[in-house]
């Protein structure tokens, strides 16, 4: 094979080609049930569509989060949610609380990240020996997110600080000789240290 056929039958020459699949949410069933769809499969905080008798959970579900509304394409989004809509289902009138964390291995590089980067106006980088490094998305003062590259515990600190709703000092991330210990004691005891994460 030296090249693809487009939907216009036109062609175009390649080397190789990258599929991805499942990137859009399978609504066809929620459409033809009249649901209402907004990036996926609309539901409130509780888990619950447009029609009260129909709850939706995962991937294909977008929900409010902060002041707007996503949907999380991950393995920790699809349980977590599923088990608060069950949850929901059976009457525990509990909003699910999104923690985004994701993960990928990447050859010799294990990239991890913590919240969602969406919305920020400033990347604090930390750098340790090569080829340690964490990116510190912050909107203002606020951690949105944390992209750690070979950095466990650069990532554990950033996920922790971002779910207790604290966020560090620009100036302290920066500084490759501040230890994340430090940082989590800084915010009180609703932050636990973490141990050494090699």
């Amino acid at each position: 094979m030296t090249g693809a056929i487009l939907t216009d039958n036109s062609t175009l020459d390649v080397d190789f080609i990258i599929v991805g699949v499942g990137i859009m949410p399978a609504i066809a069933l929620a459409e033809a049930a009249g649901l209402t769809i907004d990036n996926g499969i609309a539901v409130d905080a509780f888990g619950q569509t447009s029609d009260p008798s129909i709850w939706a959970a995962g991937d294909c579900a977008s929900f409010p989060y902060r002041d707007t509304r996503i949907r999380l394409e991950s393995v920790p989004n699809a349980i977590d949610q599923a088990e608060c809509v069950a949850d929901n289902i059976i009457g525990a009138e509990k909003p699910y609380v999104a923690k985004p964390w994701f993960w990928s291995d990447q050859y010799d590089v294990k990239l991890q990240i913590a919240g969602l980067n969406a919305g920020y106006d400033r990347v604090v980088a930390r750098h340790g020996e090569a080829p340690r490094a964490s990116f510190w998305y912050y909107q203002g003062d606020t951690l949105l997110a944390v992209d750690a590259m070979n950095d466990p515990r650069g990532y554990m600190t950033g996920k922790r600080l971002i779910e207790a709703g604290y966020s560090p000092d620009p100036e302290v991330i920066a500084d490759p000789a501040s230890d994340p210990n430090t940082l989590l004691k800084a915010w009180g005891s609703l932050v636990a240290p973490i141990a050494d994460v090699r």
